[in-house]
């Protein structure tokens, strides 16, 4: 404890607490406003060792760097920042955290409230500053050292973290905590600041090794009679299928869903960033797009785990066949089509052990439907060769291709951060491996800010190899990330692929408009990036061929540090290629599902 004045022990308070209640690392950004927390942190450093902190000269590149950290670790990461437009900056990580139910500890200093609204320098209104996109917010008020406000304090510190871990009422997300503090800001003792007669080993300052306020939360499961409607719901509906979209699954998710998928008949339709796709359906993007199949193939039930896949064609072919029920587990709120919806709010793996062994015990398998789940594994079948034949006959370097090639080399237990837009598309298309593979993304609100900061905050929090896969313009947006690799000899590998612009929009109805869509969607830069990767001390190469592709990749997981491979493409080629294998599935799928 820092007593030399009521800032630095105020300050060791809450530091301690955080402790306490589970946070592990902090990502804190210069500034003069913040330096009780900042020396707070920095003492129980010394203290253990195994604590981390993270100094990053940016707030946004800090603040997405909390947010990979904490999502590969799955547990809370604090950021601190000074007053004034410097809290601003942590903005579109708190949205994503939002919308992806990432717990981060946002704690901004302030000027205490006599000096705010007057001119003050580096002053803005921070409160309730980031609206509804965090679960909590509280202005912690000044320093006093009295017996009831260290109390306070503390409660408030450990509520506020179960609070971002989601063991409150809402999901895990960002809280917000504002600090005011007067001066002095530095440790400079303060006679009478600290009452002589303070207990240090008092319930005010001290208890235990556990938080002094605790949230606790069970596990949300359904009774045996609900259990029961929705079987019977499932039996009344043999043509069904079961989804997961974008999701961070929990631990044992995956064998019980497959599980689930074998007790109902349905399909297990998997995106790239669900789940392992290993005998499961993956391509279904592609065979989707078949207009025989999709109109042929109505489903009554979907079980959906996950946010909604960021798959257009399973989108169209829900709201083709809007009168279907739609089962969404755990997500509640997140139907865009807005159909039929039944929102369970339910702790998933539990959920799919209760329903698969209620229809185990109790259902024979004869009301199952074999060949409609035989017609999507057809329908797979079809897409996948379609694909595989395709990229066989491509030689020159292509967006799509990188993903197959990354298929076949890398090795199990790798992690994958895949960007927004196209490469998200590309990887759910053309990625597909039979290797236990991880697949992180920043998909709560699927922008492109902070990912390379994502990327090597989750690399940072992890012991296996792990690959960024981008588009150009989201590596330019935030190529101030890099300092962080360089700071922390973080290992990455970072695969660019650059086809000088927004290559979505080309993909887009817009494309078509060819007089303002150079400008205004295409957006090429014309930038070299080898001096500004360079300039980052971390290592470049611009790949030649696949065959250097391969083995750039493969020498660069068994490196230190991050490197970053460079794939140059021609957008409008890379169009007409994604339109031809398309184009192939499409045929494939329509010849066999003629049935109209």
């Amino acid at each position: 404890m820092n007593t030399a004045n009521r800032n630095t022990l105020w300050a060791s308070i809450v530091v301690e607490e955080l402790y306490r209640s589970g946070v592990r690392a902090v990502c804190i950004s210069p500034g003069s406003r913040s330096t009780p927390l900042v020396l707070a942190f920095a003492e129980l450093r010394d203290r253990d060792p195994d604590f981390q902190i993270f100094v990053h000269i940016d707030e946004r590149s800090s603040s997405f760097f909390a947010l990979g950290l904490a999502k590969i670790k799955m547990s809370p990461v604090a950021l601190l920042c000074t007053s004034g437009t410097a809290a601003a900056n942590y903005y579109p990580a708190i949205i994503e955290a939002y919308y992806s139910h990432i717990p981060l500890v946002v704690m901004t200093a302030d000027r205490p409230p006599e000096v705010r609204d007057c001119g003050s320098g580096q002053t803005i209104d921070q409160i309730n500053l980031y609206g509804k996109h965090v679960r909590y917010f509280f202005e912690v008020g000044t320093p006093e050292i009295l017996g009831f406000r260290l109390r306070y304090l503390r409660s408030l510190i450990g509520r506020a973290v179960g609070i971002a871990t989601g063991r409150g009422e809402t999901a895990a997300g960002a809280i917000h905590l504002n600090f005011p503090f007067a001066d002095p800001m530095v440790p400079f003792p303060i006679p009478a600041d600290i009452p002589e007669d303070l207990d240090l080993s008092s319930p005010e300052a001290m208890r235990g090794n556990t938080a002094y306020s605790q949230i606790i939360a069970g596990q949300r499961i359904f009774d045996d009679e609900v259990i029961a409607t929705i079987a019977n719901q499932i039996i009344s509906c043999p043509q069904g299928v079961i989804v997961v979209g974008v999701y961070d699954a929990p631990a044992g998710f995956l064998k019980t869903v497959r599980a689930l998928a074998k007790a109902t008949g349905y399909p297990l339709l998997i995106e790239a960033t669900g789940s392992d796709r290993h005998d499961a359906i993956g391509h279904y993007d592609s065979f989707l797009r078949s207009p025989n199949f999709a109109q042929t193939h109505e489903p009554k039930i979907v079980i959906r785990f996950g946010a909604m896949p960021t798959s257009k064609s399973y989108l169209l072919w829900l709201e083709r066949h809007i009168g279907c029920q739609q089962i969404v587990v755990g997500s509640i709120n997140s139907d865009p089509t807005h159909g039929f919806t039944q929102a369970l709010n339910v702790e998933t793996v539990g959920f799919c052990k209760q329903l698969a062994d209620y229809l185990t015990s109790y259902a024979p398998t004869t009301w199952q439907d074999q060949q409609w789940r035989l017609d999507f594994e057809l329908a797979e079948t079809i897409a996948c060769a379609a694909i595989a034949n395709s990229l066989r006959s491509i030689d020159e370097l292509f967006d799509g291709k990188v993903y197959a090639e990354l298929a076949e080399i890398l090795p199990a237990e790798t992690y994958i951060y895949v960007a927004s837009s196209t490469p998200i598309r590309d990887l759910d298309t053309f990625f597909h491996s039979n290797l236990p593979i991880t697949v992180l993304a920043n998909r709560g609100a699927n922008g492109i800010d902070g990912t390379i900061s994502s990327a090597l905050g989750a690399a940072c929090g992890c012991d296996r190899p792990m690959v960024l896969i981008c588009g150009d313009l989201t590596f330019y947006h935030d190529l101030n990330g890099l300092l962080a690799a360089k700071k922390y000899h973080i290992s990455l590998t970072i695969i660019l692929l650059n086809n000088d612009g927004g290559g979505i929009f080309n993909l887009l109805p817009i494309a078509k408009f060819a007089d303002i869509f150079e400008e205004f969607f295409g957006t090429a830069h014309g930038l070299d990036f080898a001096p500004l990767v360079t300039a980052y001390a971390c290592e470049y190469v611009l790949i030649k061929d696949w065959q250097h592709l391969r083995e750039a990749v493969t020498s660069s997981l068994s490196a230190t540090g991050t490197q970053v491979l460079e794939v140059r493409t021609n957008r409008d080629r890379s169009r007409q290629l994604h339109f031809d294998i398309w184009q192939q599935v499409i045929a494939g799928c329509d010849r066999s599902f003629d049935r109209c």
